[in-house]
C-alpha cells in the first residue's frame, strides 16, 4: 500500500514539483524520492541473502534504530553521506525510472516477504542483525516519514494515502524507539522531559 501510493505520486509529478524545495535542508522533491527508490531494491537483497551469522545484536528494529540515533552515532556520521548519495542518484536517474522502482521492483519485494520466515535474522545494512521482519517495520517507517516530506513540500494533506496500517505502524514504532517514561510524562502533560525527536 505505501509503496503503490509512491508509484501513484511520482507518476503525476511535474518538473516544478519535482525540483521542489523539501523541509529537510539541501534535498528537493526528486532527492528525498530518489533517496526511498532505493528501498525495495535493498528489501529483494535482505530477502535474498543468507541468514545472518551470529546471534541477534537489536531483538527489535527501535533497538537497532535508538542505537543508530545516540549521540556521534551512525545516524550522525552519516547524514551527509546519505544526501551526497541521493543527489547522485537522482542526477543519475529519470523520474521515469525511479517510480520504476515502485511499479516493477517493489511489488516483487513485498511478495518475497509474505513468503519467507519473519524471524530469520538479518543483516541490516551493516548496522546490527535483527529479524527480517524488524526490518520491514524500518522500511515501511521510511516510506512514511520521506512521503511527508514530499508531501509537505508540495502542500499536499497528510496523511493522505499513508492513512491507517502504514501511519499506525510507524507510529507505534516511533514510540517504542523514546524513552517510555519521558513520552508518558510529556504525552500525559505531567511535565516536559526531552521526548522528541526520535529520530533525525
Amino acid at each position: 500500500m505505501a509503496w503503490r501510493a509512491w508509484a501513484e505520486l511520482g507518476e503525476k509529478l511535474d518538473d516544478e514539483q519535482w525540483s521542489r524545495p523539501t523541509r529537510l535542508e539541501g534535498w528537493n522533491a526528486k532527492h528525498v524520492y530518489a533517496h526511498h527508490s532505493g528501498f525495495p531494491a535493498g528489501l529483494v537483497a535482505l530477502n535474498a541473502a543468507p541468514p545472518a551469522r551470529g546471534a541477534l545484536t537489536h531483538t527489535s528494529s527501535a533497538e537497532l534504530l535508538a542505537d543508530m540515533q545516540r549521540a556521534g552515532g551512525p545516524a550522525d556520521a552519516m547524514a551527509d553521506q546519505l544526501r551526497h548519495q541521493a543527489v547522485e542518484h537522482a542526477a543519475a536517474h529519470s523520474t521515469s525510472e525511479l517510480v520504476e522502482a515502485f511499479t516493477t521492483t517493489a511489488p516483487r519485494a513485498i511478495a518475497e516477504c509474505e513468503q519467507l520466515d519473519p524471524t530469520r535474522p538479518i543483516d541490516y545494512t551493516g548496522m546490527g542483525i535483527v529479524p527480517r521482519g524488524e526490518a520491514g517495520r524500518i522500511v515501511l517507517m521510511e516510506a512514511v516519514v520521506h512521503y511527508f516530506d514530499i508531501a509537505s513540500a508540495l502542500g499536499m494533506t497528510m496523511p493522505g494515502p499513508m492513512a491507517g496500517e502504514p501511519v499506525r505502524d510507524t507510529t507505534l514504532l516511533l514510540a517504542e524507539v523514546a524513552d517510555p517514561v519521558a513520552l508518558i510524562e510529556a504525552a500525559t502533560g505531567r511535565g516536559e522531559p526531552p521526548v522528541f525527536p526520535v529520530l533525525r
